[in-house]
């Protein structure tokens, strides 16, 4: 972990990359992962000023490894299940039929794809320009009507 990002014990960093490589695997050099890309250790530098970060990020963390004791019958922690089970533990709460463990995992989800998207590796991936707004030339110009 490297200065000016927010610091985690191992077994939260260990929790918080599984949670990001099940969420966002990587699918060869086309189709890179959380883990390609750093992107845990990017969250921790982006929410190193917000304050209460890593307390929140904590208990956010000690929550989803202790959910499994209470939502599934493998009664381990979510550290300790192994990498297929824990890609199978949360897909069940993406379509598990209770809203609030969707939500809650569209919530994390949404969370670590914010940050994903939001890197210039990606953009060139999926074909993203930066300078989406381009000036048009005369010619291209000349169709197009601008509202009052």
């Amino acid at each position: 972990m490297s200065r000016g990002q927010v610091q985690l014990g191992v077994r939260s960093e260990r929790i918080f990359k599984d949670l990001a490589d099940r969420i966002i695997p990587a699918g060869g050099p086309d189709y890179p992962g959380a883990a390609d890309i750093g992107l845990t250790d990017t969250m921790l530098k982006q929410v190193k000023g917000i304050p209460f970060a890593r307390r929140g990020l904590l208990t956010v963390l000690w929550l989803w490894n202790i959910s499994p004791f209470f939502f599934s019958l493998k009664f381990k922690p979510f550290s300790r299940l192994s990498a297929n089970e824990q890609t199978m533990y949360l897909e069940s709460w993406e379509r598990s039929r209770f809203m609030l463990r969707r939500f809650a995992f569209m919530g994390l989800k949404a969370l670590f794809m914010a940050f994903f998207y939001n890197d210039p590796r990606i953009w060139e991936k999926i074909g993203y320009k930066e300078e989406c707004l381009q000036k048009v030339s005369g010619e291209e110009a000349e169709g197009i009507e601008v509202a009052p």
